[in-house]
């Protein structure tokens, strides 16, 4: 009997255990994300004209002053939306689906971030398949350079056309 006791302890202490852990994971990747951001926010507070290129669609012309420092931090922030969709399933439902909401928005109007996305498609495994789960068409007219199109899933490196 005692042995059994022992047993049930054991298993109730694994179980909490793992909740536990889990829990700190979701904890610790929400703000790793909302540590990301808080980085991204500084960067658009002592540049803020390079805030418009990721949030407001200004497209990027190849004698833009700004060009290498927009690339950069559109670099940056693709490099944040890759390491949250790839830690997205230790976010609660309701998180997971917050960012998701952020992350299409932001990618679908800007067009210096599917350029970028466009140059460098393999190293964002994890956007690709937001991109097609989510049906954004690169490369379309529509707010920036996107546009969501149905159930129609489709990749258009026309996005970039006239500003390489």
């Amino acid at each position: 009997m005692l042995a059994l006791v022992a047993i049930v302890v054991s298993l109730l202490s694994a179980f909490y255990g793992y909740r536990l852990s889990r829990q700190a994971h979701q904890v610790s990747t929400y703000y790793g994300a909302i540590g990301l951001f808080r980085e991204l926010d500084k960067t658009f507070v002592e540049h803020p004209d390079i805030r418009p290129y990721i949030y407001d669609g200004k497209p990027l012309a190849d004698d833009d002053p700004n060009r290498h420092r927009v690339q950069a931090v559109a670099e940056l922030v693709i490099d944040a939306f890759e390491w949250i969709w790839y830690r997205r399933k230790k976010l609660n439902a309701k998180a997971e689906e917050g960012w998701r909401a952020y992350i299409v928005e932001i990618f679908s109007s800007s067009p210096v971030l599917q350029q970028h996305y466009v140059r460098y498609e393999s190293w964002y495994p994890g956007i690709t398949r937001l991109i097609a789960e989510r049906s954004i068409v690169l490369g379309q007219s529509g707010r920036g350079c996107a546009a969501r199109r149905g159930n129609v899933a489709g990749l258009h490196p026309a996005c970039d056309e006239g500003t390489r």
